[in-house]
């Protein structure tokens, strides 16, 4: 009969239960995909450890990437273009296209044509008194985070008018 090491087993399961509290508290905070969560869980855990957490926080719905994604969209496509949105969740939040897509279809169409607008006003652009490097400059920086050209240019030439 093989006997039990009352220490390895007492020390791994202390270290599940540890990784599952961090884990807790760390989404008690803010939302976090699965990408953050077990990033910043493997700084002081084992691997074990860590996906132990992860599926006992998926398993009671405390970590959902669906959600997460929807709701990224819905608040910071008012501000943002769609493109650079996908753009942070796919590389930096490490969502997944399938999730992406499918988060697209349920949330809040954004209008990036309401978005320059509100750009326009913020940085006091005014089409028809602006010099073309002004215009220039703003065109650029629209570009820089994600909006397409041709709504850019449409919208200049709407203001102008």
């Amino acid at each position: 009969m093989r006997q039990r090491q009352p220490g390895k087993d007492a020390e791994k399961s202390g270290d599940i239960k540890r990784a599952r509290h961090r884990a807790l508290h760390i989404l008690e905070r803010s939302d976090r995909t699965e990408k953050e969560l077990r990033a910043k869980l493997e700084q002081n855990y084992k691997p074990e450890a860590v996906e132990d957490a992860v599926a006992y926080v998926k398993k009671y719905h405390y970590l959902d990437d669906m959600r997460y994604t929807v709701n990224y969209l819905n608040s910071r496509g008012r501000v943002k273009s769609r493109r650079q949105v996908e753009q942070e969740l796919l590389y930096k939040k490490g969502i997944s296209k399938e999730i992406l897509e499918e988060a697209l279809q349920e949330a809040e169409p954004q209008d990036e044509r309401e978005q320059i607008r509100r750009w326009m006003e913020k940085k006091q652009i005014h089409p028809e008194t602006a010099s073309q490097d002004e215009l220039r400059k703003f065109y650029l920086f629209l570009m820089r985070r994600g909006f397409r050209s041709e709504d850019i240019l449409s919208e200049i030439r709407v203001a102008a008018f």
